[in-house]
């Protein structure tokens, strides 16, 4: 198994897709259980400013979060991350902020990309590589290989 043997010799390098943040944030349960893991490092966290601009926005418009509060939870996510700047290179599926979060995977390497987007990212299965999976299925992918 190929994500098995990375892990034996280095962590995993996940881009978690905005849907997931702001899951996590809103209503806790496995998004949660994926973002603490992150801050604990179990993983090698990969972001955007794409991302974190679209979790800032819907978290101060739908969720009326302010925006100091929400400045605080990024810059806590900021300290565990690497963090890549997207060009809109890649242009596979239509929806612009969802082609962002691929070309944020894939410009960090990332062996998975954990997304909620059933519509359009979740069908690829796989992009160039990188394993693109639901909160569930990324967390048993952790328990399967030992990480929980």
């Amino acid at each position: 198994m190929i994500l098995m043997d990375l892990w034996m010799n280095n962590l995993l390098t996940v881009c978690i897709d905005a849907n997931v943040y702001i899951s996590a944030i809103a209503f806790g349960g496995k998004p949660s259980k994926i973002i603490e893991f992150a801050l604990a490092r179990k993983f090698h966290l990969v972001v955007s400013v794409a991302i974190l601009t679209e979790v800032k926005r819907n978290l101060i418009k739908k969720l009326d979060f302010t925006e100091e509060d929400v400045d605080a939870l990024l810059k806590i996510v900021l300290e565990v991350s690497s963090v890549y700047q997207p060009t809109g290179m890649v242009k596979f599926i239509e929806h612009k902020a969802d082609n962002l979060v691929l070309e944020t995977a894939l410009m960090a390497n990332a062996d998975v990309l954990v997304t909620g987007d059933k519509k359009d990212l979740l069908p690829l299965k796989i992009f160039n590589g990188v394993v693109i999976e639901s909160p569930s299925a990324f967390l048993d992918r952790l328990e399967k290989l030992g990480i929980l």
